[in-house]
């Protein structure tokens, strides 16, 4: 397996086992990272509602959004393709356990949504190592996919983190030292399930 590095410091490493349990069931693997991404879309322009007075940040969340929702597309496409269907959304207790620890203000939700999409990344890139022999989303054009959908992740992520440090300087770069710490401990809390998160 390549040497991989996150977008962010993350402080918790998945392991490669996490890959080959989320793979055990990849109906719901798909339907939840479908889930996942109109989530990230919704929340991409949530937040440029809170830039009204930063029209380049405005447009990079509404791109940012956009991008989301072709990728919520394409996995509802894979599944049809597989000819699965979109279960339930569960929740996403990753995120919900992030939103618990955090402040009102739009740093914290830049932050976390800088962390969602760091973490996103990492587990992108576990599926894509595990995925290359398994019977049904070991297909080339899978595969690429799932490359995209890493990068694009790691993209989001610094945007994220960009943003933060724009609006909010040095106060930013403390608070992600914060959150780094509490991200790893929600992650090292939670069961594999067949989830990205």
């Amino acid at each position: 397996m390549s040497a991989f590095t996150p977008p962010l410091p993350l402080r918790s490493e998945t392991p490669a086992a996490w890959a080959e349990a989320a793979l055990a069931d990849p109906e719901a693997l798909l339907s939840d990272h479908a889930h996942c991404e109109k989530k990230a879309a919704l929340s991409a322009l949530t937040l440029a509602q809170s830039f009204s007075d930063h029209p380049r940040a405005s447009v990079l969340l509404a791109r940012l959004a956009e991008e989301e929702m072709g990728h919520f597309r394409r996995v509802l496409e894979a599944l049809q393709g597989f000819g699965w269907t979109l279960r339930p959304d569960g929740g996403n207790a990753y995120a919900q356990a992030l939103h618990r620890l955090a402040g009102k203000g739009l740093l914290d939700r830049l932050l976390i949504a800088a962390l969602i999409e760091a973490r996103s990344c990492e587990r992108l890139w576990l599926l894509e190592q595990a995925a290359a022999g398994h019977p049904v989303l070991g297909a080339a054009p899978w595969l690429a996919f799932l490359l995209e959908l890493e990068r694009c992740e790691a993209g989001h992520a610094l945007s994220y983190r960009g943003l933060a440090e724009e609006r909010f300087g040095a106060q930013a770069r403390e608070r992600l030292d914060w959150w780094l710490d509490r991200e790893a401990e929600v992650v090292r809390a939670l069961p594999w399930r067949s989830v990205v998160h």
